[in-house]
């Protein structure tokens, strides 16, 4: 009996034995893949890698590597469904991988799925809170939406984590720009201005709201530091020109606005909207083409916090009937607003 208990342990001995080494070898033999997988990546050959990768998500088909680099090839074909379809599959099999978690909420924001991207970035959020990239995405996409208090807030909660990150500051106030809170949007782009000297578009913003509170010769001394990043030369020197004509002194508003004209002949645009310009009208020189061609390199959201500024300031302009005042009725300005929306 006792031999025949030796015999079978014996033997169960062998056959683990057996599946060991058959485990280690399959170990072995993926993690080898792997290895010749990097180095494919390494060595730049991207169709030989997807192919290669294919094949060892076909032999191990819970490789987080293989799908996360498989995602990474098909987004730089640019095939971002295939790529977001292999991204969500290393999420299931790694969710610790923040940065896979936030490629995963990238795409689905580029490929229109929002209020998905919304979820996502809300769940890193609470595993990560300090996840800068995420936050950013996050506040984007609900300002993008008009949700504008919302991305306050996914902005606010993060600067406890980010306090040097001026791109938040920044955010917050384009958000508070469009929630008419604009002594709040100085105070958050004076902030970001601090951190980043290079940010003249918060400038040119600080510029507009001056302008828009009557504060003329804040409004300048920002325009003069905007002008400095190329694509807000044109219009920066426009609202010089409009300042120096509510200044009175038609000469230099001439010279600003002769400039602004050489750089962007579309500017001639605005000048026909704008009656104050009348009093040099003839004297404005329109060029055949503009000096140089300007590259726009500010975001889409960017743009169009340009473009509430500007309206903003024009129906401020309008209702003190054509002269900036220090004192602004910002129900009134509500009030205005919401009618043309209806209109529009």
């Amino acid at each position: 009996m006792i031999e025949t208990i030796i015999i079978v342990a014996i033997i169960v001995l062998i056959l683990l034995l057996f599946l060991f080494i058959a485990i280690k070898g399959k170990v072995i033999s993926e993690k080898t893949k792997i290895m010749k997988l990097k180095m494919l990546l390494m060595l730049g050959s991207d169709e030989a890698a997807k192919k290669y990768a294919l094949k060892i998500v076909e032999l191990y088909p819970n490789n987080f590597f293989a799908h996360k680099t498989l995602g990474q090839l098909y987004e730089k074909e640019g095939n971002d469904n295939v790529a977001l379809d292999e991204y969500i599959r290393a999420v299931d099999l790694n969710n610790q991988d923040y940065d896979m978690q936030y490629k995963v909420a990238e795409l689905l924001q580029k490929t229109d799925k929002n209020e998905e991207a919304i979820i996502m970035l809300q769940d890193l959020l609470k595993m990560k809170p300090g996840h800068i990239q995420a936050t950013l995405l996050l506040g984007n996409i609900l300002y993008d939406e008009e949700r504008f208090k919302e991305a306050v807030s996914v902005y606010m909660a993060a600067m406890q984590y980010n306090p040097l990150e001026y791109e938040l500051y920044y955010n917050i106030g384009m958000a508070f720009t469009r929630l008419n809170d604009f002594q709040r949007a100085k105070e958050f782009y004076r902030r970001a201005a601090k951190l980043n000297s290079y940010l003249y578009n918060g400038q040119y913003n600080l510029a507009l709201i001056a302008m828009i509170q009557g504060e003329l010769e804040e409004a300048e001394r920002r325009l003069l530091r905007a002008i400095q990043q190329e694509e807000l030369e044109p219009i920066g020197y426009f609202h010089l020109a409009q300042i120096a004509l509510l200044n009175g002194d038609n000469e230099k508003a001439l010279n600003y606005i002769n400039i602004a004209l050489e750089l962007d002949k579309d500017i001639e645009d605005r000048i026909k909207e704008q009656p104050m310009f009348l009093p040099i009208q003839d004297r404005i020189r329109i060029p055949d083409e503009p000096r140089r061609k300007i590259e726009i390199t500010l975001s889409e959201r960017e743009i169009k916090t340009n473009n509430y500024l500007e309206e903003m300031y024009n129906l401020v302009d309008s209702l003190n009937g054509g002269k900036i005042s220090v004192e602004n009725d910002e129900k009134q300005i509500e009030e205005q607003l919401e009618q043309e929306k209806e209109r529009e």
